[in-house]
């Protein structure tokens, strides 16, 4: 008893900043849970939960959070324990940050820092307690990180688990794929291995654990394109790629130097250059009657989307990779706030009562899966409002300033030529990078910068690591 109280003391000494951050993250999330009863909810909330037992693989979503989360929680549960759930998960992603940057040599302080994040941010917070996949997606990419990075270069086996999770991220959302290159690039690098690509040794190394990732996640992918084509007919994981496609180009589109036919002529947008509306009306324009009333009956929709994003594409290619740069940047400004054009930052803040937006659609889904009309709780609602509007804001400035530090250390700045953790470096600002400029093809919205929230401070911290603390002696990456 004596060995383990004294062993208690010692862990408390030690992590006593990272312990007091845990503490309040979780009550800022017991807050959060019993102030908005018995979950919060947006349009995309609906769409999951009218999915469960049909796993229709066709919508706007891919189905892994419907048959991995809410299938087997709401089994036992209503929709407040999804939302605890989702609480837990992230304060333990929280703690595997927090133990994974240690284990690369960041002091305490440092790794602290790496995590507070994920613990404080109050838009962090709020996207748990909705019923979205989003919080998986970041619990799967702390995963992606442990496996790849808790022990060293990876052999097959850990490379395979990786592929497996990042297959599994993708059946949450479809923008993980694009994980698939920082994934493959660090493999190649990891531990020096690319310094002695001219040597069977280091081809075998690179190969089999390159092969061993590759193949763990093409069955996944394959498993579900499978399943995808059964369901709809069609080759493919999504049918959102066409009006993904659409929104982003509608918005920028010159039809007087476009060569249209007749057909795929009519989704040209109405309204002038500089007059446009919000790339995300366009991307559900499929939706509104008006919009599909231009085109004769039995058109197929997603075909003219698709043809007309790409005409626009081999015309304005620069007009198109300007958009996407712009709205890449916009998550990197000091404060949350709205551009002309973004879906508006007030769609992830905190209510001083219970969302009026769809909240026929929430009472419904309230008491199906929770016996229970949604509820707030005015008091705990406002102070989380004032926090998130306050200090509960994680700046877009930090999160680029640790990008910055990470991409110099991850390629060789100074003491980090010899750290020994210049690759793990450059596999979290890859993704970070990587998840962050995929999401902005589509549009700007402050929930897809929720991922910076995870990987960027982490990169972050590993390149100051790198930057300032010398390296064994025999570290060469």
């Amino acid at each position: 008893m004596a060995t383990l109280a004294r062993a208690t003391r010692s862990l408390l000494v030690q992590h006593w900043l990272f312990i007091a951050l845990v503490g309040a993250g979780v009550v800022l999330r017991v807050l959060a849970w019993f102030a908005y009863q018995p979950a919060l909810m947006f349009g995309d909330s609906f769409r999951y939960l009218s999915n469960i037992g049909k796993y229709d693989p066709g919508g706007l979503h891919p189905i892994g959070y419907e048959l991995f989360v809410l299938t087997p929680t709401l089994a036992v549960g209503g929709l407040e324990l999804v939302t605890a759930l989702q609480h837990l998960a992230v304060v333990g992603s929280a703690v595997a940050l927090y133990a994974l940057t240690l284990r690369h040599r960041a002091n305490r302080w440092l790794a602290s820092v790496a995590a507070a994040p994920l613990l404080l941010d109050a838009y962090q917070i709020q996207i748990e307690q909705l019923i979205m996949s989003d919080t998986w997606q970041q619990v799967l990419l702390v995963a992606l990180l442990w496996v790849l990075l808790g022990a060293g270069a990876p052999n097959p086996r850990r490379a395979a688990l990786g592929g497996l999770l990042l297959g599994v991220a993708v059946m949450f959302r479809l923008v993980a794929i694009a994980l698939v290159v920082p994934a493959l690039c660090y493999l190649i690098i990891a531990g020096g291995a690319w310094r002695s690509w001219r040597t069977w040794p280091g081809w075998r190394t690179v190969g089999a654990r390159t092969l061993a990732f590759g193949v763990a996640f093409g069955l996944v992918i394959a498993g579900y394109g499978w399943y995808f084509h059964a369901q709809t007919g069609q080759w493919g994981l999504t049918r959102t790629t066409a009006n993904v496609l659409y929104g982003r180009t509608a918005v920028v589109a010159d039809c007087t130097r476009l060569k249209l036919d007749p057909l795929t002529a009519l989704a040209c947008p109405e309204e002038p250059l500089g007059q446009r509306k919000r790339l995300d009306d366009y991307a559900h324009a499929q939706h509104e009657a008006a919009w599909r009333d231009r085109f004769p009956p039995g058109t197929d929709l997603y075909a003219v989307q698709r043809a007309f994003g790409r005409a626009v594409i081999a015309e304005q290619p620069l007009d198109v990779a300007r958009a996407i740069a712009l709205d890449f940047l916009k998550g990197f400004r000091p404060a949350r706030t709205d551009a002309p054009g973004d879906t508006s930052v007030a769609r992830w803040q905190f209510k001083p009562e219970y969302p009026l937006v769809d909240l026929v659609y929430s009472t419904q889904a309230s008491r199906e899966f929770s016996g229970r009309d949604p509820t707030a709780v005015p008091s705990l609602a406002a102070f989380l409002r004032g926090y998130q509007l306050s200090v509960g804001c994680t700046p877009g400035t930090l999160l680029g300033a640790f990008g910055v530090v990470a991409l110099l250390a991850g390629f060789g700045l100074g003491r980090a030529r010899r750290s020994g953790i210049r690759s793990a470096t450059l596999l979290a600002v890859g993704m970070a990078v990587t998840i962050l400029l995929a999401s902005a093809a589509f549009e700007f919205s402050w929930r897809y910068q929720l991922p910076g929230i995870v990987l960027l401070p982490f990169a972050g911290v590993l390149g100051i690591t790198a930057l300032t603390r010398p390296g064994p002696a025999s570290a060469r990456e």
